[in-house]
């Protein structure tokens, strides 16, 4: 089965989900998440499941099996289910994984300011999106992800706004309607 995958990467509370959903909902592409399978992991490992265990489970698996491991997880989930929205790389690896594995692949960076992503933080709130972004960024390479993307997706306004700005990244990529 062919399998043609968009991508969706931004900094934490960007709007990756609201836009994976609206792909979803719209275009009919399978959503998965990548942290789905660090929580999975983490409950099959009997270890308590938070933003911060995924985080640490995430690194450790990193480093003992490479940067990309993430994504080879993801992508055993949703291989074979044709059209697929894959949500939150963090590092360009991740990316060239997708990108010699998938049919199609398109990379849709997410933005927003940070006071909008601060808004949007559970109780943790501005530290901890501080401090994601600088754990994505720097040892990550999620810098280098935003430099692989097809289009970028400014979530500064209306969840409408928002849509129309996806659905002409979709147009531009070749799925619009």
């Amino acid at each position: 089965m062919v399998m043609n995958v968009i991508g969706v990467c931004g900094l934490a509370r960007s709007g990756k989900d609201t836009v994976a959903d609206y792909i979803e909902a719209k275009y009919g592409f399978q959503k998965f998440v990548m942290s789905d399978v660090l929580q999975d992991e983490l409950v099959r490992r009997g270890r308590d499941v938070s933003k911060r265990t995924m985080l640490e489970l995430g690194n450790e698996l990193r480093e003992a099996k490479g940067t990309d491991v993430v994504a080879q997880m993801i992508y055993e989930r949703c291989h074979g289910s044709g059209k697929v929205s894959v949500v939150g790389f963090r590092s360009p690896a991740e990316v060239e994984f997708f990108e010699k594995n998938a049919d199609e692949f398109f990379l849709l960076e997410v933005r927003a300011p940070k006071g909008s992503r601060v808004a949007r933080a559970d109780a943790i709130g501005k530290d901890d999106v501080s401090l994601r972004d600088h754990d994505d960024v720097i040892n990550k390479g999620l810098d280098g992800v935003f430099s692989m993307a097809s289009a970028v997706i400014n979530n500064d306004s209306t969840p409408d706004e928002l849509h129309l700005r996806v659905d002409k990244a979709m147009r531009d990529i070749g799925y619009g309607r």
